[in-house]
């Protein structure tokens, strides 16, 4: 595989996404969580962390900020003191709608340049990748997406 390639699509997807998310006062780091949030109104961090390869700590200060901006609402688990509850904010579904429609344009940018078969082979190869990295480190299935 030339990784290259990966890295510049890489590259124009975060450009991409840094000139949309300008408008929307949120940067690309936050708004993968939001939009979890948002799509599911309210959830437990622990559920939201699992979502995400990131590291625990970096959940934690999207989190941070998405609640000192307003866009979530964080509140300790009634049923488990030691876990929180985030639930998106009026404010926060003004942009997860925004969110949904930026996420949306790429898709669409990135499917304009492929046929049918293609975007299906591409899928395919993907999957084989995935499964196969997931078998080298032993892990289980991811658990919904991460853009």
């Amino acid at each position: 595989m030339d990784r290259r390639y990966n890295h510049m699509i890489s590259k124009y997807h975060h450009r991409f996404l840094e000139e949309r998310f300008k408008n929307l006062v949120i940067n690309r780091s936050e708004a993968p969580y939001l939009k979890i949030i948002y799509l599911n109104e309210r959830i437990k961090m622990n559920d939201l962390i699992a979502k995400f390869f990131f590291h625990k700590s970096h959940t934690t200060r999207a989190i941070k900020s998405l609640v000192s901006d307003g866009y979530v609402l964080k509140t300790i688990d009634s049923d488990d003191k030691r876990s929180y509850i985030l639930e998106i904010t009026e404010k926060g579904k003004s942009v997860g709608e925004q969110i949904i429609k930026v996420l949306d344009e790429w898709e669409e940018l990135m499917d304009s340049f492929l046929e049918k078969e293609e975007k299906e082979y591409i899928q395919v190869l993907q999957k084989k990748i995935y499964d196969k990295l997931k078998d080298y480190f032993q892990e289980g299935d991811a658990d919904g997406e991460t853009t």
